[in-house]
């Protein structure tokens, strides 16, 4: 196995290319652009790369290895060893290739002929994203040791009362095992009565009542586990609403109550209580009710704001002014006074040396030993932020780059017509030469179809209408040499298409015009060709006819083995479509192509 030379670099790749020539090249450029990269040419090299724990900051995978795995199959058992962003690079895009591909995790698909600039751009987007998902899980991973090391019994609810989610703490109280509860109704595992009548408390799922759209706190509850062991509880009960205002889920909290009266909040180093507030990467802080003097913050909270616990106890909000911009403290204080509440309010955190942290702010009444405290909770979300924007901005390079891609694909199609051409001009026979015009035509026929997706917003479909005007009139550019004979009538409805029919659609028309063009008028004679496009029962309906001599009977359009006719049958076969044809001689050829307008693929 080829040794691995690691230096300071962008990052390290490791290629899995059996293509000796393509490998050094791809190696070359990646090299000279920053990266550190390590060739290997089969699998069981790729497998020992990641095994041994070699430093890969991204595979570039073949997918046509000459070995016994191919580099799908590759791919999914280095997956099972470690995770690694791979992005795929082929010289066959065929939809059974694609749909095995799809089936796996991987961040990009690139064609083998493709600029290297465009390889480069994928791999910093594929090593963009897949730091942000590292990051993103890192940050779900710390609020999910808060969630279970919360003291409290925590439980979240679909609107249906169906268990999303919940802490060991609340398990312990129920006396049941997480495999046990999830996904079930609430209603099976939670007996809550109440402590003096001792009768059993229910919740009104499914009733369209508006029990659940603010939050509710009870008291002098007890939870009876499946064991008979009694708690005694409070319940607060507060909704999870989505942007319209609408319920998409309720968190239950029981908090268990001390046996014995405690007259402020815990500080025994040793409580759990206390130990849970100090340890929380989440920023918390504990106010009192009556005047917001500050009881308590703990080290996530000094972190955030740059206080110390010594400056900040006993002092109120209004004795830090550089916690945030002064009318955004003004609007939380105003939202404060009419809920009583906040429920994840944003606030910014501006320091001299230009750190600053994107905070919501939440905050929870809570009451011990009848005095109450405000629990407050600032949730930093500055990581969260610039992880959206850094994958808003990947998206966007991907449009960007599949936008050229679509536009060098034009090109590409461009320079092979120019080609033709400029052959054609040796050639003197004249049915030869009408073989390389009509090549051209259908080159161009496709070529017109990556220059709408190029220009367009929308990169999946392509707007029917402009482009079979785009094609009508270049076919009239260059077969019709006195255009005052032949007249075109257009009709056309609003209809886009995906990429993958418009190119068989587009070659269909192609042929039909071009023959109308060649072979309807002869002896300079005019007339008027035909072409609508319209909707019918949701098939897509695509008509061409003229007026001219119509067909010799010599010739059966559905069934002949002419060139042109026979390609016209496969690519409406391919559309999943009908061909149907009237001509008279004399009176014209009218041919109608119909067709289903979605894909049921």
């Amino acid at each position: 196995m080829p040794t691995t030379e690691i230096k300071h670099s962008l990052g390290h790749i490791l290629l899995v290319e059996d293509e000796a020539i393509l490998a050094v090249s791809q190696a070359e450029f990646l090299k000279i652009k920053g990266y550190s990269v390590q060739h290997v040419s089969n699998s069981l090299d790729a497998i020992d790369c990641i095994s041994l724990e070699e430093k890969v900051d991204l595979i570039l995978m073949d997918i046509n290895l000459s070995d016994e795995l191919d580099g799908i199959q590759l791919a999914k058992k280095i997956l099972e060893i470690r995770e690694v962003p791979i992005l795929f690079v082929s010289g066959y895009s065929d939809q059974k290739i694609l749909n095995r591909v799809a089936d796996l995790k991987h961040y990009g698909f690139i064609p083998k002929i493709t600029s290297p600039d465009i390889v480069e751009c994928m791999i910093k987007s594929a090593l963009k994203l897949h730091a942000a998902e590292q990051s993103l899980a890192f940050r779900e991973k710390e609020l999910r040791i808060t969630f279970e090391a919360m003291g409290d019994g925590l439980i979240v609810l679909t609107p249906e009362g169906q268990i999303r989610e919940i802490n060991q703490k609340a398990l312990d109280m129920l006396g049941y095992h997480k495999n046990e509860v999830v996904n079930k109704d609430l209603s099976s595992f939670l007996f809550l009565v109440q402590a003096e009548s001792r009768m059993r408390v229910s919740y009104a799922f499914d009733t369209g009542s508006d029990q659940f759209l603010e939050s509710k706190r009870r008291n002098n509850l007890i939870i009876i586990s499946s064991k008979g062991r009694e708690t005694n509880v409070t319940e607060t009960i507060s909704p999870i609403l989505d942007s319209n205002k609408n319920l998409n889920g309720i968190v239950i909290v029981f908090r268990e109550n001390p046996e014995s009266p405690v007259l402020v909040p815990p500080k025994d180093s040793e409580s759990l209580y206390a130990k849970v507030f100090q340890l929380s990467p989440i920023a918390m802080a504990i106010s009192t009710i009556k005047d917001g003097t500050y009881l308590d913050i703990n080290p996530a909270m000094e972190s955030i704001f740059r206080f110390e616990k010594s400056q900040v106890i006993g002092r109120k909000t209004d004795d830090f002014k550089a916690w945030s911009i002064p009318a955004q403290i003004e609007k939380l204080n105003e939202i404060y006074r009419e809920n009583g509440r906040l429920s994840g309010e944003r606030m910014s955190v501006h320091h001299s040396d230009g750190v600053h942290h994107e905070v919501l702010v939440f905050s929870q009444a809570i009451e011990i030993a009848g005095e109450r405290f405000v629990l407050w909770f600032n949730l930093d979300v500055s990581k969260i932020l610039d992880i959206e924007g850094k994958l808003a901005k990947s998206l966007e390079e991907k449009d960007v780059l599949l936008k050229e891609l679509q536009h060098r694909v034009k090109n590409t199609l461009a320079i092979i017509s120019g080609l033709l051409n400029l052959e054609s001009f040796k050639v003197e026979n004249e049915l030869a030469k009408q073989s390389f015009l009509n090549a051209q035509s259908r080159i161009m026929s496709m070529s017109k179809v990556y220059e709408n997706l190029y220009q367009s917003e929308d990169l999946e479909s392509v707007d029917l209408r402009k482009y079979i005007e785009d094609l009508v009139y270049s076919l009239h550019d260059i077969f019709v040499l006195n255009p005052s004979k032949i007249r075109f009538d257009v009709k056309l409805e609003d209809i886009r298409l995906d990429l993958k029919r418009t190119l068989p659609l587009g070659l269909i028309l192609n042929e039909l015009l071009t023959n109308a063009l060649k072979y309807a008028y002869p002896n300079e004679k005019g007339g008027d060709i035909r072409i609508h496009l319209s909707i019918s029962n949701q098939n897509v309906m695509l008509t061409v006819g003229d007026d001219g001599v119509g067909l010799p009977e010599s010739v059966n359009i559905e069934k002949g083995n002419h060139f042109g006719y026979e390609l016209i049958r496969s690519l409406t076969s391919q559309l999943k479509g009908v061909f149907s044809s009237v001509s008279k001689k004399g009176e014209g050829l009218n041919i109608i192509i119909s067709f289903p307008l979605h894909n049921k693929d």
